[in-house]
């Protein structure tokens, strides 16, 4: 996988657990097979949707979870808009578009110096 570790997107898919296997499908269909999955999720939408796995509110939410290069992701949420189209109309699908500073895809090969130092940091404050 080549990517611009500068450039690139994070991207969330929230979709009814029901769906999940043609989300899945869809994406090996345009190309797209990196991307990891949160299963079995339970929340709640708004007021009157949710999904809590249980005989008041049935149903569980599925979460993608995709790194895409920047210049890429307009043409991913069109092939997206065109999928969830072809849903029926009480799917609930969302999707969250969020910048990153960084992709390290390999720790190993990145070119980054390592630091075996044991020395104390503080990492939840400012550096004096």
């Amino acid at each position: 996988m080549m990517i611009n570790r500068k450039n690139v997107k994070r991207v969330v898919i929230y979709i009814n657990d029901s769906q999940k296997n043609n989300l899945q499908t869809f994406l090996h269909k345009i190309g797209f097979h990196y991307y990891t999955i949160q299963s079995k999720l339970e929340g709640s939408w708004e007021h009157g949707i949710r999904h809590l796995n249980n005989h008041v509110w049935p149903g569980s939410e599925a979460v993608f979870h995709l790194i895409v290069s920047g210049d890429k992701v307009d043409l991913l949420l069109k092939k997206l808009k065109s999928f969830r189209m072809e849903l029926p109309d009480n799917v609930v699908m969302a999707v969250l578009v969020c910048p990153l500073d960084d992709f390290i895809y390999n720790m190993q090969t990145v070119e980054i110096e390592a630091d075996d130092s044991t020395e104390k940091v503080f990492w939840l404050k400012d550096d004096e």
